[in-house]
C-alpha cells in the first residue's frame, strides 16, 4: 500500500486551511498500516498563546478515545483471561445495582438505557459516588430499545475493571496493555515534566488561561483524572503502535497483547436493528451518521474524543487513520464533524489500496 503524492497535497491544504480559519490551532495526522508508517505530520501549534509548535512528538488528551484506548481493552483482557463474560449482570460484580438484567455487553455497545452524561463534577463526586448515582437510574431505563452514546456506561465499565482487578484502572491498562505494546507516553494525569510537549485545549474562565496539562473533561478531572470515559493522554506514536496491533488482530512485534477471537468479537455489529451500528466498545461506520463519511471505507471501525482526536481503521484493507488535534482551543462550536468526514474522505482518495472495493455499508 502507497501514496498518491498529488493527493496527499490536497489533504495537507485542507488542513492548513482549517488552522488559517482559526478552526484549530494544530493536528496531527498519520496514516499507517499493519507493519509501516506512510505518513505521519504534524500542522500549526500546540498552544496559541505560547507558540508552541505543534509536533509529532506532542502528547494530546485523548477525551472519549480513553473508552477504547483504555476501558474496551482494559474489559476484553478481563474477558480473555476468564474474569467476566460478555453476559454477565453488573448486579453480579457491583451488587447494590438495581438492575438484575443490565449487562457488560449493554454498557460496551451503549444499549443500556443510560443517557449520554451528568454532571457529577458540580456536585464534587469521587467516581464511586457517581456510581452508585449511576446505579439508581436503572429503575427507569429501558434496555435494547436504541443506541444512546454516554458516558455513563464507561463510568461504570471503568469502575468495574478496577472491582475485578483490584488495580486502578491506568495501572491495569499500563500493566496489560501499554507495557507490552510499548506506549511509554501514554498515561492518565501527565507529569508536570511533560507539560510543554501538551496540547492546550480550552481556554477557562475560572483558571484565567487555557486548559494546559490536565484533563478537559470536567467528571474525569473530578474523580482524580482517571475515568473509563475520559482522562487518557497519548501521542501518535504510541496510538500508531496500538492502531498496528488492532491491525494485526491483538499481535505486535512477536507478542499477543489481545487475542483474536476477542477482538474480532469488538469489532462485530451488535446494534444494527436500532440503526446506529456499536461493536464492544467501537463505533461502527452506519448509513445515517458518520464521523468518516461515505467515501472511506464502509466496513471501518473507530471512534472520535471531544478534544478533537479521533482513530479509525480497516483490518480488511489493513490500514488506519488517527488524527489529533486540539480543536477546542478556540471554543467548542467548531465544525468538528465536517472536518473528520472531509479528512477521511481525503485520506480515502490518498490511498492506493491495490484494486480492493470497500464493502457496502450493509455488510457492518
Amino acid at each position: 500500500m502507497k501514496l498518491k503524492q498529488v493527493r496527499v497535497a490536497h489533504l495537507e491544504k485542507f488542513i492548513d486551511r482549517w488552522i488559517e480559519e482559526q478552526m484549530m490551532p494544530g493536528a496531527v495526522l498519520a496514516i499507517v498500516t499493519k507493519d509501516d508508517v506512510l505518513y505521519q505530520k504534524a500542522f500549526g501549534t500546540a498552544h496559541s498563546k505560547e507558540k508552541i509548535p505543534m509536533s509529532t512528538d506532542t502528547i494530546f488528551d485523548l477525551a472519549s478515545l480513553t473508552k477504547v484506548c483504555a476501558t474496551t481493552p482494559a474489559i476484553l483482557h478481563l474477558i480473555e483471561s476468564g474474569s467476566i463474560d460478555l453476559n454477565d449482570r453488573v448486579s453480579r460484580i457491583l451488587p447494590f445495582f438495581n438492575s438484575n438484567e443490565i449487562t457488560i455487553k449493554h454498557l460496551l455497545t451503549h444499549t443500556s438505557g443510560l443517557p449520554a452524561s451528568l454532571n457529577f463534577h458540580r456536585k464534587k463526586y469521587t467516581t464511586e459516588e457517581a456510581v452508585k448515582d449511576i446505579a439508581n437510574l436503572f429503575k427507569s431505563v429501558e434496555l435494547d430499545e436504541k443506541v444512546i452514546y454516554s458516558d455513563l456506561n464507561f463510568i461504570l465499565l471503568g469502575y468495574i475493571v478496577e472491582v475485578l482487578s483490584s488495580k486502578n484502572l491506568a495501572d491495569y491498562c499500563r500493566e496489560t496493555i501499554y507495557g507490552p505494546l510499548g506506549m511509554n507516553e501514554t498515561f492518565f494525569n501527565p507529569d508536570d515534566k511533560y507539560k510543554k510537549r501538551i496540547a492546550a485545549t480550552e481556554y477557562r474562565e475560572h483558571l484565567k488561561d487555557y486548559q494546559w496539562g490536565s484533563v478537559h473533561d470536567e467528571n474525569a478531572d473530578a474523580f482524580g483524572g482517571v475515568s473509563g470515559h475520559a482522562g487518557l493522554f497519548s501521542t501518535v506514536g504510541d496510538l500508531t503502535k496500538y492502531v498496528q496491533c488492532l491491525l494485526n488482530l491483538g499481535r505486535y512485534e512477536g507478542k499477543e497483547v489481545l487475542s483474536p477471537p476477542v477482538l474480532e468479537a469488538a469489532f462485530k455489529n451488535y446494534s444494527k436493528e436500532l440503526g446506529t451500528y456499536r461493536g464492544l466498545g467501537w463505533q461502527l461506520v452506519d448509513e445515517d451518521f458518520s464521523p468518516v463519511g461515505h467515501i472511506f471505507p464502509q466496513d471501518s471501525i473507530g471512534h472520535t474524543g471531544f478534544t478533537g482526536t479521533s482513530l479509525w481503521f480497516n483490518p480488511r484493507l489493513g490500514f488506519g487513520v488517527i488524527l489529533l488535534t486540539n480543536r477546542v482551543h478556540y471554543g467548542r462550536d467548531t465544525d468538528i464533524i465536517r472536518f473528520r468526514r472531509i479528512l477521511h474522505t481525503l485520506a480515502a482518495t490518498a490511498l492506493e489500496t491495490g484494486g480492493q472495493v470497500p464493502r457496502p455499508t450493509s455488510d457492518n
